[in-house]
């Protein structure tokens, strides 16, 4: 039953992914280049910004489980806007990172119910204890790591051609990847990796544009539990500004811990 539900969870993804190459003609396969994979590793450090859709799913008791993640981030980190929808959850969830700042609207259930409760919180990350910063919730690393992934990649090998680009399995080293990604960045792409991915190799497909931009990636596995996940993210709109508009103050409640 588990292996049966791993493959239609991975057959349901990969469906989508091969669209493109229904319309990639004889013509077009041979007289564009190949997408370099070693210079889209590269274009992650040097594409300032890019929208996102991401979508995590995972299947318990033969039932499919998704969470959506969209909108826009900085991939040095600094500046995030993302929507957030979660199983459970009645309200979508907004989260807007401007450096060390994280404001979300955690709260909207409540002030809805006590106006008196502003519906977002601020928190200063740098005031954070060890312990609690290693706890935090931190979704601006979870739509940033699979990117990055690509500095971990062993065994690049082409799958095929598409219509602005090709599509590259690899095989996925989380050490290779905190040794390769910059230092100023390797904090967060850790906690990403150890909070989301298997802790040993793992396969990933690749989506490379003409450009040479990573524009998909799709991780899948299964946990040690025997729960199928899947990760697809999708990058676009590349060096557009991410958008941190904030709301009223008066609707943020600051929760820094005290120093």
């Amino acid at each position: 039953m588990r292996r049966a539900s791993t493959a239609a969870l991975l057959a349901l993804i990969l469906v989508g992914c091969g669209s493109d190459a229904k319309h990639a003609g004889t013509t077009t396969r041979l007289t564009q280049p190949l997408p370099s994979f070693a210079k889209a590793r590269a274009n992650v450090l040097r594409t300032r910004t890019a929208a996102f859709d991401q979508a995590t799913t995972i299947v318990a008791a033969g039932a499919e489980i998704k969470a959506l993640d969209r909108g826009q981030v900085a991939f040095d980190g600094s500046r995030a806007h993302i929507y957030k929808v979660s199983p459970g959850n009645r309200f979508p969830g907004e989260v807007i990172v401007i450096g060390p700042y994280t404001y979300t609207n955690a709260n909207v259930e409540a002030s809805l119910q006590s106006p008196e409760v502003p519906p977002w919180t601020k928190l200063d990350t740098r005031k954070l204890s060890p312990r609690a910063a290693a706890n935090q919730t931190d979704e601006l690393s979870h739509v940033l790591a699979p990117a990055y992934l690509a500095f971990g990649a062993n065994h690049v090998t082409l799958d095929r051609r598409v219509s602005d680009g090709a599509v590259y399995w690899a095989r996925i080293d989380p050490k290779r990847v905190l040794r390769a990604v910059p230092a100023a960045r390797r904090a967060k792409i850790e906690k990403a990796l150890r909070a989301d991915y298997p802790a040993r190799d793992f396969n990933a497909r690749f989506w490379v544009d003409s450009h040479n931009r990573i524009r998909r990636v799709i991780v899948t596995w299964v946990t040690p539990s025997g729960t199928p996940v899947a990760l697809d993210s999708t990058y676009g709109a590349f060096g557009a500004p991410v958008a941190t508009n904030l709301p009223p103050a008066r609707s943020i409640k600051d929760i820094t811990p005290a120093s």
